[in-house]
């Protein structure tokens, strides 16, 4: 969500002629209502809570800001100084607003400059004036509203980025969602840093671990919230091209390949971008027209070789050579691209020997020939200077880093192998791969075993894929469809409850197991031979631990999701209920390992995320559903022992419902309270 700073006096202010003007007024009828309706978050430094330097916040709010509100009503110092520091650091976006009952002259300096007038005795009568004005701001394509830019055309713009600090416990949980594996964690850090300040460097912190997590969902929408229409932000779009084109390959929808475009050309046209974004950025316009191509002639499904390369003539091939060619020309570190460029070549020098070669150049044969001679002069020069960038990088890098420099060495000794040695004995370039992807990363070699694949469609060197092929890892079985289950319900009853809050009654302990168990029994029947049902379920006293309970009775696996250690969960939520404690306690000892799953370390939030009123429980709730949607499963069905009242509050099983409802993925099955109470 985009961020307004607010730059205004506080309380009430008199202007020379002693005349009284109530600023806080002014900020609740009009400046928040605008920005409500524009989609504004933000405010002044009042809304920070955290204890230290006014000033540190007030000089952060002001650069990170995508919009200033400035009231010069008054001569003001602190508001003229804020105004200052906002016109030295941004090229745009601020409005000026002016009280039109002061008498206070505006400065010299702001004389020229366009204010939005008021009403200081009915300031809400300028709401759409100022929601205008706002929306107009941020949609503005002049160069910049700032009079110290319009001197100095050639002075350099600050950049948030650079100053922005994250908290450091936000990083911390971060890495440790991270190492946990848990997209659902980062999408519930994701969730909370919604009107935090540092809400978008927050962001990019959560969407890269998302990212390397392979959540392309997640994050899609972190990135996608990062940018916010905010042109100039390089990571964003180089980010966003790469997922839109994840995605377009999953779901085939054009419009996802259109926007990974779109993100390219905004970085190759941005006004600054380094040399290794830049390779960065062609390096994705040679795989989306790689892809495009690669679907052109691969979903004819033709059975040979031949048929194969005369679809594969398109100029989309030589798209792809262009733009890989480019990327690694760009930056000659980028080794990745240059293997890229490399294969391209080879497929299309392949192509070159085929009678359709001139139909990529219009028919032109002198263009076509030039071609087909260029590429016999560049490719292997193009070989060496890859091989070196390889080289290099297998001297520097490591962890994940160095296996892929690994992979692209065997791709370099399979595409330059004599003939004669590959087919005399294939076993030197099998075991290049076959050492280069480690055991237990099998899935390191999947992109790999497409290009290969690729080759052996077009009947390029397709013995020697077969060899390769069928000494690596074969693709995993298809594992069977999961239907998961989410469980939400009531507590027992407490000791004393008035009859009319009864919700669950201790004595209806053994119905209320019945009703689950009978509920969990019709979805496990209703279930095919290629699904597998497991029950996610918290260890609350009463409902939760009965669905443990059923489930096991009936065969189904299960997880239990806790909020925070088990040892907390004990001591907070069984005051006074010693026998469902043991119980409890019985169920997390015998849910060791991964069959527990837990989103914090402790009964205390984070400090990043304290005194926003946010709830532990609450918190886990979300994750629960988060842990749902992110598990690949295709069927997700929330299971509710309810009494179907919703009391607005957040931490129990109507907030659950409340949540479950609200997703459009989401199947619900309701038990009601009322089959326990009679």
């Amino acid at each position: 969500m985009p961020r307004a700073f607010i730059i205004r006096g506080f309380g009430k202010k008199k202007d020379r002629d002693g005349h009284e003007f109530d600023f806080d007024r002014v900020e609740a009828e009009l400046i928040r209502p605008a920005m409500a309706r524009c989609g504004l978050a933000g405010g002044t430094t009042a809304t920070e809570e955290d204890s230290g330097n006014i000033r540190e916040d007030m000089f952060a709010l002001i650069l990170e800001a995508d919009v200033v509100i400035c009231d010069i009503t008054v001569h003001n110092a602190n508001v003229f100084y804020e105004l200052g520091i906002r016109h030295a650091l941004r090229k745009k976006h601020t409005v000026l607003l002016r009280g039109n009952q002061s008498t206070d002259v505006t400065p010299f300096d702001l004389s020229t400059d366009r204010y939005l007038a008021y009403d200081l005795a009915n300031p809400a009568a300028a709401l759409d004036a100022l929601a205008n004005t706002l929306e107009a701001s941020l949609r503005t394509t002049r160069e910049t509203d700032s009079p110290i830019f319009l001197l100095l055309p050639t002075l350099t713009e600050a950049n948030p980025q650079e100053v922005t600090v994250v908290p450091l416990d936000l990083v911390d949980e971060v890495e440790r969602a991270s190492a946990a594996r848990d997209k659902a964690w980062l999408r519930i850090i994701a969730e909370d840093l919604q009107d935090q300040r540092y809400e978008r460097d927050g962001l990019r912190v959560v969407a890269r671990a998302q990212w390397s997590l392979k959540d392309l969902d997640g994050a899609q929408a972190s990135w996608e919230r990062v940018l916010g229409g905010r042109e100039g932000d390089v990571e964003s779009h180089l980010a966003l091209a790469n997922l839109y084109e994840r995605q377009y390959r999953a779901s085939r929808r054009a419009t996802l390949l259109t926007a990974s475009n779109q993100a390219i050309r905004k970085v190759l046209e941005a006004e600054r971008v380094s040399t290794q974004d830049r390779a960065e950025a062609l390096a994705l316009q040679g795989r989306n027209a790689k892809t495009v191509w690669r679907e052109r002639f691969e979903k004819a499904e033709v059975a040979a070789s031949d048929e194969a390369r005369k679809l594969a003539l398109d100029t989309k091939a030589r798209e792809a050579w262009d733009a890989y060619r480019a990327a690694f020309d760009c930056d000659l570190n980028k080794y990745y691209a240059g293997i890229a460029a490399l294969q391209m070549g080879r497929i299309l020098r392949e192509l070159a020997a085929l009678p359709g070669w001139p139909n990529l150049f219009k028919g032109n044969q002198r263009d076509a020939d030039r071609a087909r001679e260029d590429l016999d002069a560049e490719l292997p020069a193009l070989t060496h200077v890859v091989q070196a960038a390889v080289r290099r990088a297998l001297e520097l890098e490591r962890g994940d880093d160095k296996m892929y420099a690994e992979i692209t060495a065997a791709d370099l000794l399979f595409l330059n192998q004599p003939d004669a040695q590959w087919q005399a004995d294939p076993s030197t370039v099998v075991e290049a791969y076959r050492n280069a992807i480690p055991a237990d990363k099998a899935w390191a070699f999947d992109a790999t075993a497409g290009q290969l694949r690729l080759f052996q469609k077009l009947g390029f060197r397709a013995p020697l894929v077969d060899a390769v092929l069928a000494a690596l890892p074969a693709e995993a079985p298809a594992k069977k469809a999961r239907h998961l289950v989410v469980f939400t319900g009531h507590g027992i009853d407490r000791p004393g409850t008035p009859t009319e809050q009864r919700r669950f009654p201790p004595e209806a302990e053994a119905r209320a197991r019945q009703l689950i168990q009978e509920r969990l029994a019709a979805l496990q029947a209703a279930a095919g031979a290629n699904e597998t049902i497991t029950l996610l379920a918290s260890g609350a006293p009463g409902a939760d631990i009965l669905a443990h309970d059923a489930a096991k009775a009936l065969g189904i696996t299960r997880r239990l999701c806790l909020p925070m250690p088990a040892v907390d969960v004990s001591r907070i939520a069984f005051a006074g209920l010693d026998d469902w404690r043991a119980r409890f306690l019985t169920l997390a000892e015998e849910m060791q390992g991964d069959q527990t799953l837990q989103l914090a370390d402790s009964d205390k939030l984070p400090r990043w995320l304290q005194g926003r009123g946010i709830d532990p429980w609450s918190r886990g709730n979300r994750w629960v559903l988060k842990l749902a949607q992110t598990s690949g499963a295709p069927r997700v069905t929330v299971l509710a022992l309810w009494n179907g009242v919703d009391d607005g509050r957040d931490g129990g099983t109507a907030q659950m419902v409340r949540l479950a409802r609200s997703e459009g993925s989401l199947r619900f099955v309701h038990i009601g309270t009322d089959l326990l109470l009679g």
